[in-house]
């Protein structure tokens, strides 16, 4: 091969490499359950790929089984023939002790890992408060200390501790933070707490896994870590009208409307009511049910008819507190869902 030859085939290798590493994401800032952004994911990850090998000890024996069987017992009359076989006491340990190891093994990894990381438990001093909530088919983020909310988007600090709490103003919703934590259950008039904390920069898919209507697969928004300067940035950053009781009615009824149809649109803007959402919660304790016209997600849905209870927020809901950024809400107050 002549040089030139060989110089031309290797411009284009190069060529080829830096177009394949254009095209490919950039795995060093994606976060999932493979390239975990947190402890919490981190310790999943590992618990899944563990569980997955421990699995095979079970199925990778019937997986070469198989093949030979089906030689074994292929068409023919060349095969030993044993017609007074009954029982092997090695076989028979064999097929019933490996699924019972298997599953005391996995039983035991997977307890470890529910206690290290009780969504309830805060994992550190000083957390980021965030108050999510859900509608057809959006997010809300409340950053009640920051007095900003953001919409279809989610941003946390690199190294902060993050505490949420979560209710729907619609049906049931399970919330996933992929690449920094697991699944949690959402329930309107109800709060369920989650905890994590990102250790790097990265950005995941905050998703909505619960079947609940049309526009459910579509109610996936950006979470992203950034370092504690970007995120200050992030917040100053903040315009448009301000959110209140009043312009989140209208913020249900375009989300309904448009979320089948639409991809997210991210928006963040200043909060003028720090009580938002313990008003949401707080819609359904009002002693009596809620009339279609008034319950959001319903087809008949009216803002006017459907406006957010008034009042200070400890005094929302009687005998109850759901301002718990710090593990004080009994198991009364609120429905522990499924988490991490």
């Amino acid at each position: 091969m002549s040089g030139a030859r060989l110089h031309h085939i290797q411009a284009h290798a190069v060529l080829w490499g830096a177009a394949v590493l254009i095209a490919l994401p950039d795995w060093a800032a994606a976060a999932d359950l493979f390239s975990p952004a947190g402890p919490v994911m981190e310790d999943q990850s590992t618990h899944f790929v563990r569980s997955a090998l421990i699995a095979l000890v079970a199925v990778l024996p019937a997986i070469i089984a198989l093949p030979v069987l089906l030689w074994r017992y292929r068409d023919g009359t060349s095969a030993r023939y044993m017609p007074d076989w009954e029982f092997n006491k090695w076989y028979e340990g064999a097929i019933w002790g490996v699924p019972v190891l298997v599953i005391c093994m996995l039983a035991f990894w997977l307890t470890q890992s529910t206690f290290k990381y009780d969504p309830y438990a805060p994992l550190g001093d000083d957390p980021l408060r965030i108050d999510l909530v859900g509608t057809d088919f959006r997010y809300l983020a409340v950053y009640p200390d920051q007095r900003v909310a953001a919409l279809d988007q989610i941003v946390i600090p690199v190294g902060r501790p993050v505490s949420f709490r979560l209710t729907t103003d619609t049906v049931m919703q399970s919330f996933l933070p992929n690449g920094f934590a697991g699944q949690i259950y959402a329930m309107p008039g109800m709060v369920t707490n989650l905890n994590l904390v990102a250790d790097r920069e990265g950005e995941g898919v905050a998703t909505q896994t619960q079947f609940n209507g049309s526009g459910f697969a579509n109610m996936r928004v950006p979470m992203r870590a950034v370092p504690a300067a970007a995120f200050d940035a992030w917040v100053a950053g903040a315009a448009g009208d301000p959110m209140d009781a009043e312009s989140y009615g209208g913020l249900v009824v375009a989300g309904e409307s448009a979320a089948e149809y639409h991809a997210p649109t991210p928006t963040l803007r200043p909060l003028d009511d720090a009580c938002l959402f313990d008003r949401v919660v707080a819609r359904y304790h009002q002693g009596s049910a809620i009339p279609p016209e008034a319950q959001p997600g319903s087809p008949v849905f009216d803002p006017a008819k459907g406006a957010l209870p008034a009042g200070a927020c400890d005094t929302l809901v009687a005998g109850r507190s759901f301002r718990t950024h710090d593990m004080t809400t009994t198991r009364e107050d609120t429905s522990r869902g499924s988490g991490h």
